[in-house]
């Protein structure tokens, strides 16, 4: 059965506050006041902002990358050379060799743990560790050809040369990944983010993914999406004024983002996350929080295949802060 009209989350947050500024807003009816250009730009900002970290640990990722991939090369191009002086009586440098061989496998190790584990924390211990270990391999291997003296030792030692090239090239890698994930890190704090991973962003200036149902008519575009143990957690973020908790229209359009990601991905999340300011409240995605979000959306097909709407309310307060009084019929005085 096909769901009729099509309907988004930011269409279910106007109805919950009140139906009338629903429909006017269908009719075409523009919001005004200070605050609407406001907040258009704040979430502007928050979402160039949100991009900027995303860019950022991108960017480390593609560095650390590359730190593994020098760090391992001089490790194997160290013990190469390692191999060419082996034909004299040296045990200590063999001691040292075998030694490196053995940080060099724990450090492959570490590559096939790494591709493995599913959370990017997790993962990024791994390659850091890689890294650490294929740098002492190299750092042994090289120690062990100093104290070496023999009439081959040239292409051994051109070798190693070229093993500390890749490690200086390993160093300045990591270096580079350090300096972007802290910024990125500044970012979140500076904006009270949090450490989970960022899974989607609403770009303005881009064309960002919608979140749609077509079994439900449903569709929306949450402000981001974390990546969390428990699933991906949509947050949605409001600039005006700070409420003593969640409205409802706020808390059943969090709801819209929730049941979205369960539509899309297969998986409830557990929560959404709504925040006013550095207010943040939790909102728990119930099954009466997704039946309540479901009858409104047959409420609002049946309101529209009626032909109109009404106030549901007798708020002087709450008709004072409508944007779309100056056009409302039944604006109370």
């Amino acid at each position: 059965m096909k769901p009729g009209l099509q309907i988004s989350a930011g269409e279910i947050e106007k109805y919950a506050y009140c139906p009338l500024n629903w429909w006017l807003y269908r009719e075409g009816i523009s919001a005004r006041g200070r605050g609407q250009a406001e907040g258009t730009e704040k979430h502007r900002d928050l979402a160039e902002d949100l991009t900027l970290i995303l860019r950022k640990e991108e960017r480390a990722g593609q560095w650390e990358t590359l730190v593994v991939y020098f760090a391992l090369a001089s490790s194997l191009v160290a013990i190469l050379g390692l191999t060419l002086l082996q034909r004299f009586d040296a045990s200590f440098a063999s001691i040292l060799s075998v030694v490196a061989l053995i940080w060099l496998l724990a450090a492959t190790y570490l590559i096939y743990r790494a591709e493995r584990v599913a959370l990017p924390e997790d993962k990024l211990i791994s390659e850091r560790l890689l890294v650490v270990f294929a740098m002492v391999a190299t750092i042994i291997a090289l120690f062990s050809i100093s104290l070496s003296f023999l009439e081959d030792r040239i292409v051994a030692s051109v070798l190693e040369v070229v093993a500390l090239l890749w490690l200086i090239g390993a160093s300045f890698f990591l270096y580079r990944s350090m300096r972007d994930l802290m910024e990125a890190r500044d970012f979140r704090f500076a904006k009270n983010i949090g450490e989970n991973p960022i899974a989607y962003v609403d770009d303005p200036g881009q064309s960002s993914e919608l979140l749609a149902s077509k079994a439900h008519g449903l569709a929306g575009r949450p402000d981001f999406i974390l990546q969390e143990e428990d699933g991906l957690i949509p947050v949605e973020v409001k600039t005006g004024r700070k409420p003593r908790g969640p409205l409802f229209s706020h808390i059943l359009q969090v709801t819209a983002y929730c049941f979205l990601i369960e539509e899309t991905s297969g998986r409830k999340p557990p929560y959404g996350l709504l925040r006013y300011g550095d207010t943040v409240h939790e909102i728990e995605y119930t099954d009466d929080l997704r039946n309540l979000l479901l009858s409104k959306l047959d409420e609002m097909r049946a309101v529209a295949n009626g032909g109109e709407a009404h106030r549901n309310h007798h708020r002087p307060g709450k008709c004072a802060n409508c944007s779309r009084r100056y056009a409302c019929p039944e604006r109370l005085a």
